[in-house]
């Protein structure tokens, strides 16, 4: 995996935590992973004693951590891991983290995992170049354009489109409807209307 401008190796184990994990190191403001973390032991409301060991511990660039917990929604609502969890994080050491997050499928898109899994492979080759080429041509921009003109006008093909689709993900341009990022996908320099 990619953090930013260095690799850091994220064990998962299924498809589902590859997605989550990708989404969630997208969001830009991500600095650490921490795979399958110590265990939180905490009780049921029989008072028998549990613990439950966390995916995931995500460190955000303000410090806040979450703890996260993937599992496919069918077990989330046959086994009621939701309510679990809730016990989970009600002993949940505050030094642990700042909150306890559950991800399934059903918290994203296909879309937006597609989106994900193409910015990790944009994120790998930076091109400083394609970026200031796109940041000019950005600066430029005031009305909506398809990403195809937009590369056009970079001049640089496939890395031009690498360089807005990194800058889409990344807030530096806006979609203006959700779905898969292409070429047909419309876009606004970030503080036009």
């Amino acid at each position: 995996m990619y953090l930013g401008s260095h690799r850091q190796i994220v064990v998962y184990e299924s498809l589902l935590e590859l997605l989550c994990i990708l989404l969630i190191i997208s969001r830009g403001d991500v600095i650490d992973v921490w795979d399958q973390p110590p265990a939180i032991h905490f009780s049921r409301p029989d008072g028998s004693q549990h613990q439950h060991t966390p995916d995931y511990l995500v460190e955000l660039a303000d410090g806040t951590r979450f703890a996260v917990a993937v599992k496919p929604i069918e077990q989330v609502n046959r086994r009621d891991f939701d309510i679990e969890l809730s016990y989970v994080a009600a002993c949940m050491p505050q030094s642990y983290a700042d909150g306890l997050v559950l991800m399934s499928e059903a918290d994203f898109t296909r879309a937006q995992a597609l989106n994900a899994q193409r910015h990790h492979e944009f994120n790998k080759t930076p091109d400083a170049l394609a970026d200031r080429a796109l940041a000019a041509v950005i600066d430029q921009q005031n009305e909506p354009t398809t990403l195809e003109l937009l590369v056009e006008q970079v001049g640089l093909a496939g890395r031009g489109f690498r360089a807005a689709f990194r800058a889409i993900i990344e807030g530096r341009l806006r979609q203006v409807a959700h779905g898969k990022i292409g070429l047909q996908t419309l876009v606004t320099a970030e503080g036009t209307a």
